[in-house]
């Protein structure tokens, strides 16, 4: 028996990826977290795109906003 019959047979005749069915709700929780951290790239974005005068203007140094705008989207 080879190794992908093995692992075929002991998880049923349905399969590991059958078995599982994302529900409405959790697609809506997968998109809205994904519109949330795109939402969050696009303002660190443009937090890269002031001047040093309107980031002093906010209490921001430019290190804190280089750090931020280095951030992962999903961070």
């Amino acid at each position: 028996m080879s190794t992908i019959d093995t692992i075929k047979s002991s998880c049923g005749s349905r399969g590991v990826v059958e078995e599982y069915r994302a529900t409405p709700s959790t697609l809506m929780v997968v998109f809205n977290w994904l519109v949330s951290a795109l939402a969050k790239r696009r303002s660190r974005i443009h937090l890269s795109e002031l001047s040093d005068d309107q980031l002093r203007d906010i209490g921001i140094s430019k290190g804190e906003a280089r750090q931020e705008v280095e951030r992962r989207f999903w961070d």
